[in-house]
């Protein structure tokens, strides 16, 4: 049986492993992956979509470092 951990986070366990077909579009373009260490990944497709994904990551982090502190979720 496993364990239960002490604390506010828990290991995510996966439920899933499959093979799927993937159709990339021709010519593959280079896309800026931000990847955090609890899982999260941003994919930016171009650089018109930085700067959304610069206000995306800090609402994230204020909202990650508000629930820290105890507050609503």
């Amino acid at each position: 049986m496993p364990r239960k951990r002490s604390g506010a986070r828990q290991r995510v366990v996966c439920q899933d492993v499959r093979f799927v077909e993937v159709e990339f579009p021709r010519p593959v373009q280079p896309r800026l992956v931000v990847q955090f260490s609890d899982g999260l990944s941003l994919l930016v497709e171009n650089d018109r979509a930085v700067g959304l994904a610069a206000e995306f990551i800090v609402a994230f982090r204020s909202r990650e470092n508000q629930c820290r502190k105890g507050g609503r979720p």
